[in-house]
């Protein structure tokens, strides 16, 4: 059932479907469960857990939270959750994550909910709507880091322990390049891509490779490293690495400083991921947590190259940069 309204919005009444999935929206009395543990820092903050204790939590929001959503469509006369619009304004259940740094990812506890799936083929308002059942990923403070792959990175574990919560506990943050400044300390550490970028975007900035079609260098992965003037910081000793290896590789092939010349994902990831624990002590003494650094990137970039086998991602062919 529905009527028109004499301001020319079409209100529907409550219960209302799509593809046989309740349709989301602020009169609908419904929960919805985040697709991932949201991982949290938790006190107590001290010495041995300088920013707490990482804790992955169940995060919850509420239909009922729905914001900026439909205007002229409406369910039980309030609006109604669509795609690239809508968002729950709370969460609840990761109200324990209180430590300064909070959510390892965003930087938030009891954020936002946005959603990541909708109907293919009803539209309310021009936009796809959003049914009960479709994935959400919660606690944000924006959109970023949303994308496919971070929702499943979120969600790798190697042991049994949640990587990015094994990773935090040895003062390593997972973060989208993007992210950076709720990661990294001003002036002390930069965001470091745990793959070099300049394998995949030839020019900072200008695109990737056309293997990596949706590689951007905003939302690959990285890490934190301290930097500063000397060559013997973190970050100095992984870049000193990269370029030594670089020249080496471009000697072997003849390719010059500035010649095509490529390597397969495989050899590139094996080789940073050693450069990078090379340069972190921490990561060095545990293989798990290495184990899920190399998880963290297979993810991402099987989603970068569309490649569904790990043995098609590790053929793919990249640059090796100019030197």
């Amino acid at each position: 059932m529905w009527r028109r309204t004499l301001c020319n919005e079409i209100r529907l009444v409550s219960n209302v479907f799509a593809n046989g999935l309740e349709i989301s929206g602020k009169a609908v009395n419904a929960q919805t469960i985040a697709a991932f543990p949201d991982v949290c820092f938790t006190p107590p903050e001290n010495p041995a857990t300088p920013p707490g204790v990482p804790i992955p939590y169940p995060s919850f929001g509420m239909a009922s939270d729905t914001e900026q959503g439909t205007s002229t469509v409406k369910i039980g006369g309030k609006t109604v959750n669509i795609k690239n619009k809508s968002d729950l304004s709370k969460t609840s259940g990761t109200e324990a994550g209180c430590a300064a740094k909070k959510g390892v990812i965003t930087s938030k506890n009891t954020g936002k909910e946005y959603f990541n799936s909708w109907s293919n083929n009803v539209k309310f308002d021009g936009e796809p709507v959003i049914r009960n059942t479709d994935l959400a990923t919660n606690n944000h403070a924006s959109p970023i880091g949303n994308t496919p792959p971070w929702v499943h990175i979120a969600s790798l574990s190697v042991g049994g322990q949640n990587c990015l919560a094994l990773l935090a506990s040895i003062d390593i943050h997972v973060h989208p390049y993007d992210e950076a400044d709720n990661h990294c300390k001003k002036g002390k550490q930069q965001s470091d891509h745990v793959i070099q970028n300049a394998f995949f975007e030839p020019e900072r900035g200008g695109g990737p490779i056309g293997a990596f079609p949706r590689y951007t260098e905003g939302d690959a992965p990285c890490i934190c490293l301290n930097d500063g003037k000397k060559k013997t910081t973190q970050h100095g000793k992984k870049s000193r690495k990269q370029i030594k290896r670089a020249a080496a590789q471009r000697r072997a092939e003849g390719a010059g400083k500035s010649g095509a010349c490529s390597q397969t994902y495989e050899e590139a990831r094996d080789a940073e991921l050693q450069h990078t624990a090379e340069s972190l002590p921490k990561l060095a003494a545990s293989p798990d947590a290495q184990e899920c650094l190399k998880a963290i990137c297979d993810t991402y970039f099987k989603w970068a190259t569309r490649k569904r086998s790990q043995d098609r991602l590790n053929e793919v062919k990249c640059d090796v940069p100019k030197v």
